[in-house]
Order: structure tokens, then C-alpha cells, then sequence
């Protein structure tokens, strides 16, 4: 039975519109924790004054947290683990390419994306550019949510081996999108760039940018029981780790609730402001010192805690049966999924399994668990990488979906709404 209430999927669907880079949605995901009465600090800053609701962003990273009144100065924390980070194009830092007339931009791709999907798309540009501002470089996020790019496919007149040996895409001859016609030379983009952002070229120092495709997210099917969207992976954990903590605080949990949505986890994690990085840890130990507790109060706090770590799950796909574990079948719409790798890709524990399956009967939400193909190798997550660097229980889940790093991918509308009902009981809120 789906859920009733879409309007929670529709809400996902514009927090994914909102948000095609990660430094674009920490500032969508700030701007609801704002609305709602969060506090936004700075790591240079003293935080000795933080009280119910704060956040902190580093580049495209956000940490946000409720902090109930008169906790315990070794109270642990009910962490939400996600990160904002999917596979796309990036231009490079000389984009300035083409031939044959065509004015094009050099990418690189950015994690495990299927390229062919990213093939005959519309695509629109995001990121942000850094500037001089009075000799120190100011950032400026922009997005432009119009078709400006293409790569087309080589028609299969011309490809008559396609049918027999399929596409084979190189990075870097196949994948330049087309961005106009005319002689390119080196700087023609930053120009563009600086006249539609209305700067001066001489004070434009550096910028990341990266394509998107332009299709809205949207619910589909003859009843809205799916969710076709772009970065499903992992806005879609992004977004339900936000609305929990929301809940928490409106709630009152019991506990400090923590979100810790991370960039960088498509290629590895290995960043500052990645679950590889430090940023999470000195976080918790500044909110026990805020507390007013010591180092011996933060260890304490931290073997009373247990962190949710959320990205996506394989569901079976209906044309590829026999590539999943036929005990361990996965339905979009059958509720957060536990995972589950005896070799630790994942960092569920029976205890921790147990925990989550729990709070997914006090949220009365259905729950699935799967593990890979005995004979395939599983992706990993932010999950092993939080236990090991905090020493703490963690459980990996998600939300089952289809064409996972499609540049357009497929889930269940009632999914969402689930795990935050689950992540949310999880926290504790109600129990205040």
C-alpha cells in the first residue's frame, strides 16, 4: 500500500531540482534548517553559546544537529549519515575545446557514472566561481537550469558495429558536449561565464563546475507509485536525514540528533570536508565541550553512540533477474532496506541491524534486508568509513531504486516518507 501522502515526495522532488551540486544543496538544506529556527556556525567561530537547533557547512558538506536542553555531558549522539555528492560531467579547468566547427567543453567524469546515459540530454550548468574580493577569494554559487549542452550519439549509420559489440564510450574523445558553433580558443568559456554572472574576468580566479541534466523530478506511473528523478542517489538519504532531524526537534527527542551529510563519497571520500576527513569528529567533541564536558566526557558520548549511515539500495530490476541473490530480493515501494556485506562494505552489525529494525516497527514502516550476489562485488558506503574513524555502531540502509548512476534514476514514491518515519523513531523523536 503506498503512502497517501505524496506531497513528501513531491517535497524531495524540488530539494533534487534545487540542488544539482553539493555546494547547491547544503545551501538548499541550510535554507530549510534556517526557516525552521537553526542556527548557522562557523568553525572559526566559539560555539559556546550553541543552543537547540545549529548547522555548520564546509564546501559541499553540511553537519546540523538538535541539542535537547539539560543533556548529560556524556550524552551520546543518534547520528544520520548521507552524503551530497553524484556522478555527473565536470568541466576541466581549460574546457576550451572543439573541432570541425564546433565549439565544445573538456570534461572529466566525476565517479562511477553510466555514460551512456548522459548521452542526447539536454544539460544545464552548475557550480560556483571564486573572485577576488578585496584580495581574499569570495565564492559565488550559480545554476543555470537551461539547455546549454549536448553530447549527441554517432548515428548508427555510421556505427555499424554497434550491434554487434554495443557502445564503448572514451572519456575523453566521446563525451565533450557540444556548447556552440564557431573557432574556439582558450578562455572563450570564462568569458561567457563572467558575462552571464555579469564579473570581471580579471577578478575571476578559479571555479568547479559541473553538467546536469534538465528533466525535473518528478512522480510517474499510473498511480505516482515511482519517483524519476536525477541524483536519487543520494539526495533522496540528503533529504529524509534533513526532514528527521526536522522532526526530532519538533518532536523533542530524548536524545542530540546529528546529520552529517558528506561530499566525496562517489570518489572515495578522501577529502576535508569527506567521511574520510576529520570534520565530523571535531564537530561531536566541540558539542561536548560546549556542554561543558572534557576529552574522558566525548569518549564516553561517543560508546553512547550509533550513527544511521543512508544511501541507495539495488532493486531487483525486472530485465536483469538473475543479477541479484534470489533470497534477497529488493521492491521499490517495500520499505528501508538494512544491508548487509560479511566483508565489510557495509557496516552493519547484528546489533546494530537490530536497532534499525526496531525503529522501523515503532514507525510501523516495512523493512527489507539484501545482500549481493555471492559472486559479485557490492559498492560500499560512508557506513565503514564512520565506524572506523569514531569507533561507533552503525547500520547501513536505504532506499531501493533502479539505474543507480544514471544520469536519470528510478525509485518508489512511497519510500521516502518511510525512511524518514524510520530515521525519526530511530532518534527518538516523541519520546521527549
Amino acid at each position: 500500500m503506498l503512502d497517501p501522502d505524496l506531497a513528501r515526495s513531491e517535497d524531495l522532488a524540488a530539494l533534487i531540482n534545487a540542488s544539482p551540486s553539493p555546494r547547491l544543496a547544503c545551501k538548499e538544506v541550510a535554507r530549510r534548517l534556517s526557516q525552521e529556527g537553526f542556527q548557522e556556525l562557523e568553525d572559526r567561530d566559539s560555539w559556546a553559546d550553541v543552543e537547540g537547533g545549529w548547522f555548520v557547512r564546509r564546501a559541499g558538506s553540511l553537519h546540523a544537529g538538535y541539542e535537547p536542553p539539560n543533556l548529560d555531558k556524556a550524552s551520546g549522539f543518534r547520528l544520520l549519515g548521507a552524503h551530497t555528492d553524484s556522478p555527473n560531467l565536470r568541466l576541466k579547468p581549460k574546457p576550451d575545446s572543439g573541432r570541425a566547427g564546433y565549439r565544445q567543453l573538456g570534461v572529466e567524469i566525476y565517479g562511477g557514472a553510466l555514460l551512456n546515459s548522459w548521452l542526447d540530454r539536454d544539460l544545464g550548468l552548475s557550480g560556483t566561481v571564486w573572485v577576488d574580493g578585496d584580495s581574499q577569494p569570495t565564492a559565488l554559487d550559480f545554476h543555470f537550469d537551461e539547455p546549454l549542452l549536448r553530447v549527441p550519439q554517432l548515428a548508427i549509420h555510421l556505427h555499424p558495429e554497434l550491434r554487434k559489440e554495443g557502445l564503448k564510450l572514451n572519456p575523453q574523445q566521446h563525451l565533450s558536449p557540444v556548447f556552440g558553433l564557431g573557432a574556439q580558443r582558450e578562455g572563450t568559456f570564462k568569458e561567457w561565464l563572467c558575462d552571464r554572472l555579469e564579473l570581471d574576468p580579471e577578478d575571476t580566479l578559479s571555479f568547479e563546475i559541473m553538467t546536469h541534466d534538465l528533466t525535473p523530478a518528478c512522480l510517474t506511473g499510473p498511480n505516482k507509485e515511482f519517483l524519476s528523478a536525477p541524483r536519487l542517489d543520494n539526495l533522496l538519504s540528503t533529504w529524509a536525514a534533513t526532514m528527521s532531524l526536522l522532526e526530532c526537534a519538533q518532536k523533542g527527542a530524548e536524545r542530540a540528533t546529528v546529520i552529517t551529510l558528506f561530499d566525496h563519497e562517489e570518489v572515495g571520500s578522501g577529502s576535508r570536508s569527506g567521511a574520510q576527513g576529520p570534520h565530523l569528529r571535531q564537530i561531536l567533541e566541540r558539542l561536548i565541550l560546549q556542554r561543558g564536558g572534557q576529552r574522558e566526557d566525548y569518549l564516553r558520548a561517543l560508546a553512547d553512540s550509533v550513527c544511521v549511515s543512508a544511501d541507495m539500495a539495488h532493486a531487483v530490476h525486472p530485465n536483469y533477474a538473475d543479477k541479484h541473490d534470489p533470497h534477497h530480493q529488493v521492491a521499490l515501494n517495500g520499505g528501508p532496506v538494512i544491508k548487509v556485506n560479511q566483508n565489510l562494505r557495509y557496516a552493519s552489525e547484528g546489533e546494530t541491524q537490530a536497532l534499525f529494525e526496531l525503529a522501523c516497527r515503532k514507525a510501523e514502516v516495512p523493512f527489507q534486508k539484501w545482500s549481493m550476489r555471492s559472486d559479485m562485488a557490492c559498492g560500499s558506503t560512508i557506513g565503514p568509513l564512520t565506524a572506523m574513524n569514531l569507533g561507533i555502531g552503525v547500520v547501513d540502509v536505504g532506499c531501493p531504486q533502479l539505474a543507480m548512476h544514471s544520469a536519470r534514476e528510478f525509485g518508489g514514491s512511497a519510500d521516502p516518507g518511510w525512511m524518514v518515519a524510520a530515521m525519526s523513531a530511530f532518534c527518538g523523536a516523541g519520546q521527549g
